[in-house]
């Protein structure tokens, strides 16, 4: 085989050929690994948010290490009726988290699937049909006479936050109510 133009340009294609498929571009269309996750979780009592409760209105009866918030009450015969109650630090929300970073803390009656933090959350409470009261939780350090302005607070890691109650039974604003009849979640977010 002779030299020529034609055989010179065919070796140079394959030498850079070869040498392209030596040195890839490193770029990759799919990798798939299996990787093991363990996720701990604790009561309220010993998580990353600890939640307490007063001995007065919260126990931990549910066998599941969270709490449940009575406001009846083992020692009460019931609030006052056409009056408004405030209770304050009935639930205290601590910032565990091993990072120093700070939590924003709120409350909703949405449900914990689509739950996003508020400064206060009502419900309605009604017994045999009838609204009997309207509970507003709201996370400490706001005014329990104006607690509407949905103000959330921010918990630095290894600090707290009270959680207020407000139990309103004026018959008067009761039927005026825009209350959830649901449940309450204690909602962090990372600030």
């Amino acid at each position: 085989m002779g030299i020529n133009r034609r055989n010179i340009l065919i070796g140079l294609g394959a030498v850079v050929g070869g040498g392209g498929a030596l040195v890839s571009t490193g770029a990759f269309t799919t990798v798939s690994a299996e990787r093991s996750v363990e996720v701990s979780t604790a009561g309220d009592a010993s998580a990353f948010l600890t939640i307490t409760g007063d001995d007065q209105y919260v126990t931990d009866d549910s066998g599941d290490g969270t709490l449940t918030i009575d406001l009846g009450g083992p020692d009460s015969n019931g609030f006052n009726q056409e009056a408004v109650t405030t209770l304050d630090g009935v639930v205290t929300i601590t910032n565990n988290a091993a990072d120093d970073s700070s939590a924003t803390v709120g409350v909703s009656t949405d449900g914990a699937d689509t739950a996003a933090a508020a400064g206060s959350a009502s419900l309605l409470i009604e017994d045999g049909g009838d609204a009997v009261a309207e509970v507003t939780f709201y996370v400490g350090e706001q005014d329990a006479n104006s607690i509407d302005d949905g103000s959330t607070q921010s918990i630095d890691a290894g600090n707290s936050a009270e959680l207020d109650v407000k139990i309103d039974t004026r018959s008067d604003t009761l039927d005026d109510s825009d209350a959830s009849t649901g449940g309450l979640t204690i909602v962090a977010e990372e600030a």
